[in-house]
């Protein structure tokens, strides 16, 4: 396959960030070559790529560069992958998308900001970052929420953290901005490490699963925090006001694991027995695969 994957940020082996993460796992998948620099653009013929597959999350400041290697091959076929709702192509991007025959591959079901393509394909991006299920640890906390700010998260943060009950786990910029906007009570630590054998979030037991308010309404899929917590043995508690979405998708989940309030999650935390929990959740692993394996073909028919 004559396929690169260009990743918007410089690739590394313990890269934390999910758009980098899922441009590994295409990489290793569709079996081609992946770059973050225009550095590494240098030492490539871009006339050797028909499709020129972007996974775009972040800023690079030499994006204007990596264009201008593009646009040296006149056939080439641009593909934009991203399953941030509230993400959208830089500029140089978006002329590329506009000049060339372009392909966008989302998770967001509607309402997509990228203009000017020629074909729109809605997958399940999320699910690229499940993997069986590591080794069990002995759990050392409790309860988390780890992702970014987003406005429309505002009131469900400002709901459940309260009483230092849950960790959080976000950047330092995001973690000032929660605690500014939402007063949160909670347990502050450092990003979350995904290196393999040393995942941070195997160390807990349960996490709360909120969604942006946009989500309610718009179908985005599971985020990668629900397929995370799959394969880092962690039981999770949805808040009640993403059922919407959880119905739209393959999972059937317990009422029981569904919460309304802080002092809901506080309870079941403290009466439901932790290794019970993790037996029923894991199924869930099953379906996880199916939906992993189902993106992936899908990205290879498109980039036949």
């Amino acid at each position: 396959m004559s396929i690169i994957i260009i990743n918007t940020t410089k690739v590394t082996s313990t890269s934390i960030s999910a758009h980098t993460r899922n441009a590994i796992i295409l990489s290793e998948k569709i079996g081609c070559p992946i770059i973050g620099t225009y550095e590494e653009c240098e030492l490539l013929d871009a006339n050797s790529f028909k499709y020129f597959v972007i996974v775009g999350s972040a800023f690079y400041p030499n994006t204007a560069k990596i264009e201008r290697w593009i646009r040296t091959n006149s056939n080439a076929k641009i593909v934009w992958i991203n399953n941030e709702c509230t993400t959208s192509p830089n500029s140089e991007y978006a002329r590329l998308i506009k000049d060339f025959y372009s392909i966008i591959i989302t998770s967001v079901e509607e309402k997509n900001k990228v203009k000017g393509y020629n074909e729109l394909h809605f997958l399940n991006l999320n699910a690229l970052i499940w993997k069986p299920p590591i080794k069990a640890v002995s759990k050392k906390y409790n309860c988390i929420y780890y992702g970014t700010y987003r406005t429309g998260r505002r009131v469900y943060l400002q709901e459940y953290l309260k009483e230092n009950l849950v960790h959080l786990s976000s950047s330092k910029k995001n973690l000032r901005r929660i605690q500014q906007l939402c007063g949160a009570d909670a347990i502050f630590c450092d990003k979350l490490s995904w290196e393999k054998g040393r995942e941070t979030l195997n160390n807990f037991k349960y996490s709360i699963y909120v969604e942006d308010e946009f989500s309610h309404n718009v179908f985005t899929n599971l985020a990668n925090r629900f397929y995370e917590c799959l394969f880092c043995n962690v039981v999770q508690f949805f808040d009640i006001n993403c059922k919407k979405t959880i119905a739209r998708s393959v999972y059937n989940i317990d009422e029981k694991y569904y919460v309304k309030d802080f002092n809901e999650l506080k309870q079941k935390i403290n009466e439901f027995d932790f290794k019970k929990c993790i037996e029923e959740q894991s199924i869930w692993n099953r379906m996880a695969r199916f939906e992993k394996e189902k993106t992936i073909a899908e990205i290879k028919k498109i980039l036949k």
